[in-house]
């Protein structure tokens, strides 16, 4: 195997279940034509659920992997007819971010070692924000040696003038994203790996995402925008528009003119060493839920008037390597992001494994701690959220409540007949 094949997708999911039958059809659209089926398809996914089933975990959240999972095995059969053409590998997930990787059964057979990491940048550390990675090393052919390659999946602060919250997201997630040996049993809706005998030893735990020889891939809802500023009451009048010349007002590249992201990486404040295949779509964010109700709206972009468009769900890369598309696929009713998605090839030869990247920042020497801390105020949060904000979560609240006053008066009724 020459080259590995890898196929990345990004989706903020609103906190809706994924519609196979709607994203399906259009989930391998950057493939080149004519191409087989990827090696490994990594799905980075954002607020994947409500609150409550993301901070609890588990069970809860296993309905809403499933719905993904069958949208990749139905989008092999449209493509290629083969509807077992992956193994749903693994899933790890942090609050409201999550990773599912799915390989083809004979190149995961191949993998040697899994390693796995989370870091929440949200209020008080926890995963409403954060990111979550899964390192695999792969058995070359006629070597010892693996070939590492990281998938990270994230999301950091929103708002258009937070652009220094969000480098510091960034920040947050390389000192405290830390890679450690994945044999840990995992919850019921995250599924294992099935590894082959391995013949090479994992590298060491506390390893950072900066790791040396890795090629790393970054997707997520990285929210940078177009502007610093909120829009105007009448910002919206030059919002883009379908066009095929980019001389016209409403062109999209002149929104790309003042990408945020870009900017950032320029200045080396922001995803240090990555870099992003050229953008050729219009922005992904915000497509407003409620179309205009005029004639031609299935002709019109329908943006949301209070914020600007913006490419906020991207896919990075480190090293630099040769995409063949990156391209946004068909917006979903469920969600105000479009899935974006990255074809790539990634050559296997060994001048090509070698990359060594220097972090930018050095790892949290409390990172386990902050972790676990982190994890015990989405547990608390995770509660309060169930109870208020779901039906059966309000039914259990009744119920309590009811037992409760029924306690209270019982007593009172003893107390006033024992007087």
């Amino acid at each position: 195997m020459p080259s590995l094949e890898a196929y990345l997708v990004t989706f903020n999911c609103a906190r809706e279940p994924v519609n196979p039958d709607t994203l399906a059809p259009h989930l391998f659209d950057a493939l080149p034509q004519d191409a087989g089926l990827p090696d490994v398809v990594a799905i980075a996914l954002q607020e994947v659920a409500p609150i409550a089933y993301s901070f609890l975990g588990g069970s809860y959240l296993e309905p809403y992997f499933s719905q993904v999972a069958s949208t990749v095995q139905l989008a092999a059969k449209l493509h290629s007819d083969d509807a077992q053409a992956y193994q749903h590998f693994l899933t790890r997930s942090l609050g409201m971010t999550a990773l599912m990787l799915f390989w083809k059964p004979a190149v995961a057979s191949k993998i040697q070692w899994v390693q796995s990491a989370g870091a929440g940048v949200g209020l008080w550390d926890m995963g409403n924000k954060g990111a979550v990675g899964v390192r695999v090393g792969l058995a070359l052919d006629n070597s010892d040696e693996t070939f590492d390659i990281t998938f990270v999946s994230g999301h950091l602060a929103p708002m258009e003038g937070e652009v220094p919250r969000r480098n510091q997201d960034w920040e947050n997630i390389v000192r405290n994203l830390v890679f450690i040996n994945d044999e840990t049993p995992k919850s019921s809706a995250e599924e294992q790996p099935l590894l082959s005998s391995p013949s090479a030893p994992p590298p060491p735990d506390n390893t950072g995402l900066y790791h040396p020889s890795n090629h790393i891939f970054v997707a997520g809802d990285l929210n940078y925008r177009t502007h610093d500023t909120p829009p105007d009451p009448n910002s919206h009048i030059n919002y883009p528009q379908p066009t095929p010349s980019s001389a016209s007002p409403t062109h999209f590249s002149h929104f790309l003119k003042t990408d945020q992201l870009a900017r950032e990486l320029d200045a080396n404040r922001t995803l240090h060493g990555f870099s992003e295949a050229p953008i050729t779509f219009p922005p992904t964010y915000k497509h407003s839920p409620k179309p205009d109700s005029s004639s031609d709206a299935d002709e019109q972009w329908q943006w949301a008037k209070h914020r600007y468009p913006s490419w906020c769900d991207r896919i990075l890369f480190l090293p630099p390597l040769r995409p063949h598309i990156y391209t946004s696929l068909a917006l979903q009713k469920t969600s105000d992001h479009q899935p974006v998605a990255l074809s790539v090839s990634v050559s296997l030869d060994p001048p090509n494994r070698v990359y060594d990247a220097e972090p930018p920042f050095p790892l949290n020497k409390d990172w386990r701690a902050r972790a676990d801390a982190a994890r015990r105020k989405e547990i608390v949060v995770g509660v309060l959220s169930y109870l208020a904000l779901t039906r059966s979560g309000n039914a259990v609240l009744v119920g309590v409540v009811a037992v409760v006053v029924a306690g209270v008066w019982m007593a009172g009724w003893m107390s006033e007949g024992g007087g």
